[in-house]
Formats: structure tokens, C-alpha cells, sequence
């Protein structure tokens, strides 16, 4: 089974490369279509102004005959001077200074109002159109490219020539051509992530072997370590017992030393062992409701002695009777360690206050202390393992950076939170979240 870390990563560099390729299509997309669409815009207007023009020389002369004739004409507009052309992709419109429709062609007579509408007042200049998007009674649209001359005698205006272009089809096929692009890059995308996830497995396939020898390899020489330092550890304490009258004061100052070395040697086994099992997914986790009330007051009594010599007040504010679901071991051992911490880091007359409550369907135990805090740029990183903010003084305490990342395990493997809050030179809180589900009767009692 795949490690969680690397679960997370191939992820990651899926995402990454998944992201890159999202950019490049989506620039792709963006640049190609708005490209085309000017290219297509261009020459659109291009061919309506032309058409504008070659209308002029035609039909420049009819405006200047009616106007000189139209005190014997009737003013009122002769349907038969407009031309239907069902088939034609371009019309035109000659009308006078009054708005009379002297001759022209058409394809869509139903839009004539909304043209003439649109022209209205619009002495359009040389190289100026106008774009119509007309909703037809049948639901489609019509979209419509304006362009047109006005023709002056005399400063006098006489009227206009206006011309348009049903663009509608390149509009169409150019819509038609965004849907597909978009369609492409989406199935592009769902490819590129299947790949990019099959890549970066490939990838991560030596990390994961190398990382997985190393996981053996630590919980090998932890295992065989422990039998050795135990053995040593006794017979520390048997020279100490039997000897101890005998030894000169040096010699027990080194024989407390390497009481201390072995201890936090032991200690540190102890963490590689617990993390390499994690890993492994070798950590068995048995829940079960015992009392955090009874927990909390062996700790009490174990971290006392502790406490008092470096100068520091313990209070434990709990209810008489309190009940916690979980595996009992491994939520006494994530206490410890908080608590251990909280000792080391505090400062001479501090103190520390362990509290419980039920909050919703959780249970929430805050441990505070008053010692030297964690800067803020550290805070996101506590957890990592042998990670110590002041590497000094975590050496000299004997502390080698696995707790925090031991107790962050122990936390998640209940579905649980821990958070920290703190403020440099005023201490810590670290506050441990767990779920609690419905009791039955039996296990209330």
C-alpha cells in the first residue's frame, strides 16, 4: 500500500503538470480564437465598407434625380423600387434627407424597421460600421454588418447609401469553432491528468523504494537497538546500587551522564520505532471509552516531581468523571509528550493547566503553559519530524524533534485536530481535539 506522503505528492505533481498544460490551452484557446475573430472582423468590415463604396458609385446619381424631380413624384414609398433577393448575403438601401426609400434590394424584409431604425441619423464617416444582432420571429438571429456613405450638395445633405452584410454564417461557424476548442481542451485536460498521474507515479516509484528501504532499515537497527541499550541500562543501575559508596565523585557524575545518554537514546528508539510502524501501517489503533479522568491524574502524579524541580505549578481542572473514546495507550503516550514539552520550555515559577470539556461532539483538552513560546515562523513547522526550533537547547533537554510528529500521528489516526496557538515569550497552548460518538447504556456505566 502506497505511504499517504506520497499519495499526496504524486497529487501534487499531477496538479502541477495538469496546470501548466491548463495554461498553455487555455493561452492556446484565447489567443487562437480572438486572433481569428479579428482576422475575420477585419475583413468583414473590410468588405462592408468596400460594398459601401461601390454602392455610392452606383446609386449616387438616383439621389441627386429624385431630388431634383421630387416635387412631381410621390412622396410615398412605391413598394416595387425594393428588390427581394431571398438568396443574397448583402443588401442596400438608397433613402433620402427625409428618410424615403428611394431604391434598393433586400433579403430579410421583416428587419427593414429595425435597419432603417438603426440608420436613422447616422451619417456613418469613411471607414465606420455598425453591427445588429436581430432576433427574427421564428427565433433565430440574424446578425448584421452597417456601413454607408452620405452624400451632401452644397452642404447640403441630400441622404445616404447604406449597405449590409448578413454575417451571420462566419458568426455562427465562428462560436462553432470556440465550442470545439473548448470541448478539445477539456478532454486534452481529463487526458493530461490521467497522464500527468501515471508520470508522476512513475516518478515517485525509486523515492518510494528508497524510502521504504529506509523504513526498514529504521525499524531493523530500532528493534535490534533496543535489547542492547536495556541491557546497558541495567547494568548502569547495578553498578549504581552496588558500587555507588566506591566511586569517586567524578565517577558518578559519569555514571549519571551515561544513565541520561542511555536514557535519551532509548527514548529516541523508542520514536524511530513508533514512526517507522506508523508508516508501515503496523500501529495498531484499539478504541475503546476509558476514563481521561484517571489518565489525566497518573499524569499528573508521574510530571509532579518533574514539575516542582524546575519551579513550575501543574493544575489539572477536569470533571469528577470523564470518559474519552480511543485507543487509551496511544492518547496517554500524545499527553506525555505535550505535557513533557511543556515542562522543558517554560521558565522558572511558570505554569502549566491541563483542561477538559465537551465541545458539540468532540472532546477538547487544552494544554497551556507560560514558557518561552514558539515564533510565529516556526509554528507551521513543529511538527515536522527532528524539526526543533532551537536546536541547542532541544539537544541539551533531550529532546530529539519526533514528539510533536509522534502526537500529530496519534491525534489523526483518531480523527481528531491539534492545534496550536502562541505568542514568543508568553507561552504555548496546544489543544487536542477528539470525536466522540453516542454512548449505549452499557458502556455509560
Amino acid at each position: 500500500m502506497k505511504n499517504k506522503l506520497f499519495n499526496q505528492t504524486q497529487w501534487r505533481l499531477t496538479l502541477l503538470f495538469t496546470s501548466f498544460l491548463i495554461i498553455f490551452l487555455i493561452s492556446f484557446i484565447v489567443i487562437t480564437y480572438f486572433s481569428l475573430l479579428s482576422i475575420v472582423a477585419n475583413e468583414q468590415k473590410e468588405n462592408a465598407i468596400a460594398l459601401a463604396h461601390e454602392e455610392l458609385k452606383e446609386h449616387r446619381k438616383d439621389i441627386f434625380e429624385w431630388h431634383s424631380e421630387r416635387k412631381k413624384r410621390d412622396r410615398h414609398f412605391d413598394r416595387d423600387e425594393i428588390e427581394y433577393k431571398p438568396n443574397a448575403r448583402t443588401f442596400y438601401y438608397v433613402v433620402s434627407s427625409d428618410g424615403t426609400i428611394i431604391e434598393g434590394d433586400e433579403n430579410y424584409p421583416e428587419i427593414r424597421n429595425e435597419i432603417l431604425n438603426a440608420i436613422k441619423g447616422w451619417e456613418p464617416k469613411e471607414h465606420e460600421v455598425k453591427k445588429l444582432d436581430i432576433q427574427l420571429d421564428n427565433g433565430s438571429k440574424v446578425n448584421i454588418l452597417l456601413s454607408g456613405r452620405t452624400i451632401y450638395d452644397n452642404g447640403q445633405f441630400l441622404g445616404g447609401i447604406y449597405t449590409g452584410t448578413n454575417i451571420s454564417e462566419e458568426t455562427k461557424v465562428i462560436k462553432t469553432l470556440l465550442l470545439i476548442l473548448i470541448i478539445l481542451a477539456a478532454v486534452f485536460i481529463i487526458a493530461s491528468v490521467l497522464l500527468g498521474y501515471l508520470m508522476a507515479g512513475r516518478a515517485m516509484v525509486p523515492i518510494s523504494n528508497a524510502f521504504n528501504r529506509l523504513k526498514e532499515f529504521t525499524a531493523d537497527a530500532s528493534h535490534e537497538l533496543r535489547t542492547p541499550l536495556s541491557i546497558m541500562q541495567s547494568s548502569l543501575e547495578v553498578i549504581e546500587a552496588e558500587d555507588r559508596n566506591k566511586l569517586s565523585s567524578f565517577s558518578l557524575t559519569v555514571l549519571e551522564d551515561l544513565k541520561d545518554e542511555v536514557k535519551r537514546m532509548s527514548n529516541l528508539v523508542n520514536n524511530l520505532l513508533f514512526i517507522a510502524r506508523s508508516d508501515n501501517e503496523q500501529q495498531q489503533i484499539n478504541k475503546t471509552w476509558f476514563s481521561l479522568t484517571d489518565v489525566l491524574e497518573k499524569l499528573r502524579r508521574n510530571f509532579q516531581y518533574e514539575a516542582e524541580k524546575n519551579q513550575i505549578n501543574l493544575n489539572v481542572k477536569s470533571p469528577k468523571s470523564i470518559k474519552a473514546f480511543g485507543d487509551k495507550e496511544k492518547i496517554t503516550q500524545l499527553l506525555y509528550i505535550i505535557v513533557e514539552n511543556a515542562i522543558k520550555y517554560n521558565v522558572p515559577n511558570g505554569t502549566i493547566e491541563i483542561s477538559v470539556y465537551k465541545e458539540n461532539n468532540q472532546l477538547r483538552i487544552n494544554i497551556s503553559d507560560t514558557g518561552i513560546g514558539i515564533p510565529s515562523e516556526h509554528i507551521n513547522r513543529i511538527f515536522d519530524r527532528f524539526y526543533r526550533v532551537d536546536q541547542s537547547r532541544s539537544r541539551e533537554s533531550g529532546g530529539n524533534g519526533l514528539g510533536l510528529s509522534i502526537a500529530k500521528w496519534i491525534v489523526q489516526s483518531h480523527n481528531g485536530k491539534l492545534e496550536v496557538t502562541s505568542e514568543e515569550g508568553k507561552g504555548s497552548m496546544f489543544s487536542v481535539l477528539l470525536p466522540l460518538p453516542k454512548q449505549n447504556e452499557k458502556e455509560q456505566s
